[in-house]
């Protein structure tokens, strides 16, 4: 899942000031607020350098617990979630902006729709900004800072016009998007410009398996990191009652998924897979300082 994008002059890992053919790499948690389990697996995969960036579901009820993790921990490297579907069968949210003045973005019962494409063929780009900004304003509101944004599901990506709009907010509060989830449309990177560093490839588990083909996977990711930023989108949890009811339903995303990437993260090997295979780990708030320095 790799993107070619602009040939600049400078490699991302040197404006991020390391060697030309730096392995960089982002550990990112997706999904902090949904749950108390979500949270507590992936605060301590943080506490531990287990993963060293997350991004938070503003909407969720678990968010405000995020929000103190995040004022004990200053320099903790979280972003917004933008969240524009709610997927669970029993377990749902609304959106931020009053939904009187965004029904596009919600069901009959209040709820957001559960699917992107639902999203993507229902959507008007003018509610979803007004979404967005709330989101985001609502971080800042909370008291924590984000350094990027990028959305659940990857509904911001399903349209070139919802992707115009994520982009257009994300510049407007100066922070670092996400670009994609898989192979990132044309039309999408079209929108780019020389000043964005996004991801030359993003890994994600998408098929159901063992803990040891888990293990597998990820190893094998790591040992075929190319020169470049890559991104390893995570979703960390714990196999709980709280987190079973949550994902009631679900096998791929479920809580034994979310245990097993836990696990994995922070197991023994798969750290020596990244020292072995010369991986520097690297921020979206490197990323949002390299794009907007400080005056």
């Amino acid at each position: 899942m790799v993107s070619t994008l602009n040939a600049q002059t400078r490699t991302i890992a040197e404006r991020l000031g390391h060697p030309r053919d730096a392995k960089l790499l982002i550990l990112h948690a997706d999904d902090l607020g949904v749950a108390h389990s979500e949270n507590a697996a992936s605060f301590d995969a943080l506490d531990r350098g287990a993963i060293n960036s997350g991004s938070v579901m503003i909407p969720t009820p678990w968010v405000t617990e995020v929000v103190e993790y995040a004022k004990r921990n200053p320099d903790v490297d979280l972003g917004v979630h933008l969240t524009l579907n709610s997927e669970w069968a029993t377990y749902r949210w609304g959106g931020v902006a009053p939904r009187d003045e965004t029904p596009s973005l919600h069901d009959t019962d209040g709820m957001m729709p559960r699917q992107p494409r639902t999203v993507a063929t229902r959507a008007r780009p003018d509610e979803v900004e007004r979404e967005l900004r709330a989101q985001i304003d609502r971080a800042y509101a909370l008291g924590f800072r984000p350094t990027h944004v990028d959305s659940h599901m990857g509904a911001l990506y399903e349209t070139p016009e919802l992707f115009a709009t994520y982009v257009k907010v994300a510049r407007s509060y100066r922070l670092p998007f996400l670009h994609c989830i898989e192979q990132p449309a044309p039309a999408n990177v079209a929108l780019l410009t020389p000043a964005d560093i996004v991801p030359d490839a993003v890994v994600m588990a998408t098929e159901p398996a063992s803990p040891a083909q888990w293990m597998e996977f990820y190893i094998s990711a790591v040992c075929n990191l190319k020169a470049g930023l890559t991104e390893f989108l995570l979703h960390l949890g714990h196999d709980d009652a709280e987190l079973r009811a949550v994902t009631v339903g679900w096998d791929a995303f479920g809580s034994r998924w979310r245990q097993q990437d836990y696990d994995v993260l922070t197991s023994a090997e798969f750290r020596q897979a990244l020292t072995d295979n010369g991986v520097v780990l690297v921020t979206w708030r490197e990323i949002q300082k390299a794009m907007y320095p400080a005056p």
